[in-house]
């Protein structure tokens, strides 16, 4: 509900500029954060967490439900990952894709690199879940590939288990 009333006295204050015909701007007046993201420590006073997990995938998993399908930057910026990995003269077997562009990323690989298995790991569920659904409505992939949910920090991969990492991120 207070995001509504910021918007409301945005509106209003817009309003009132157009009408002595004065270059009109949109000033923000709220806050849109679902969490507070402060601390508060052993003597009362707060700290801001810079490095928040939960705040993080809380908002890839509202991201989730904001992507558009088809998206032209995502697609370019995978597109451009993958065109470097082209460049390279060594195959990739096994790629770990890391959050971002997960759906571009598989969508436009297309036996590049010679990847055979596909690894695509996020830490938010609904982001996998968006992925694995298209996925599903494409049936032209023949590249094997495996959905986790995990923590990019504390990787559940035995050491040197993959053989290329892509991490095409984008934070929405």
């Amino acid at each position: 509900m207070r995001a509504f009333g910021a918007f409301q006295r945005s509106s209003l204050l817009l309003r009132r500029r157009r009408a002595n015909n004065e270059p009109y701007a949109l000033v923000p007046s709220g806050s849109f954060c679902t969490d507070n993201g402060f601390e508060t420590t052993s003597n009362g006073s707060s700290r801001v967490s810079i490095f928040d997990r939960h705040l993080k995938r809380k908002q890839r998993d509202r991201a989730a439900w904001l992507t558009r399908p088809n998206d032209s930057f995502v697609d370019a910026v995978a597109e451009n990952l993958l065109d470097r990995l082209e460049d390279c003269r060594k195959t990739f077997p096994t790629a770990l894709c890391l959050g971002g562009s997960l759906e571009a990323v598989r969508r436009l690989l297309r036996g590049r690199g010679g990847i055979e298995k596909l690894i695509m790991m996020d830490t938010s569920y609904d982001m996998l879940k968006l992925c694995k659904d298209a996925q599903q409505d494409a049936h032209n992939d023949n590249i094997e590939t495996c959905f986790v949910v995990g923590d990019e920090e504390f990787l559940p991969l035995k050491e040197r288990f993959g053989d290329q990492l892509l991490g095409a991120s984008l934070d929405k």
